[in-house]
């Protein structure tokens, strides 16, 4: 029996909702990662793949397989991605109830990346997905700083101590 499943979405064309309660904290599912997109081996539009459906750890860019790939952005999350060794977990950021949409904000573990208009639907939605960390709100940074990877912290701790984050 799988604890998640793949459905039409009212974010985004569909997403992943799951299918048995998570508690804040626990891991929802290990993420599967096809491989990683580089110059001898890119994104093949061919077969589908898409830049969407990609992931940034650590300087890399990685392919997300099913059904990871469907994991819609929110503005107010209710999971995130852990980064551990080289496997990374979807993560429970609170309480998820059977039936609901798991969401990640895309902001997270990011910089330089391309903003897009956000359709997330949340009380807090910000209007647009901005693709790096740095330009979210304070206050938004503040409450995702325990969500950052260690990489992600390594590589941006003068940024992320300029703004009394770290």
């Amino acid at each position: 029996m799988s604890d998640v499943e793949t459905r039409t979405s009212s974010i985004e064309g569909l997403g992943l909702f799951a299918t048995r309660p998570f508690s804040a904290g626990q891991r929802i599912r290990r993420i599967n990662v096809l491989r990683e997109v580089t110059p001898t081996s890119p994104l093949r539009e061919e077969l589908g793949e898409r830049a969407d459906h990609c992931d940034y750890p650590n300087g890399k860019v990685v392919l997300l397989g099913y059904p990871d790939r469907h994991v819609n952005h929110s503005c107010d999350p209710n999971a995130y991605v852990l980064y551990e060794g080289g496997c990374s977990f979807l993560m429970a950021r609170r309480d998820i109830a059977a039936g609901e949409e798991i969401t990640c904000d895309y902001n997270i573990n990011i910089t330089g990346g391309t903003a897009w208009p956000c359709h997330c639907g949340a009380a807090r939605c910000r209007g647009t997905t901005v693709g790096d960390f740095f330009l979210l709100p304070l206050d938004i940074q503040r409450e995702y700083l325990p969500l950052l990877a260690e990489w992600f912290v390594r590589a941006h701790r003068d940024r992320l101590r300029a703004l009394g984050l770290a």
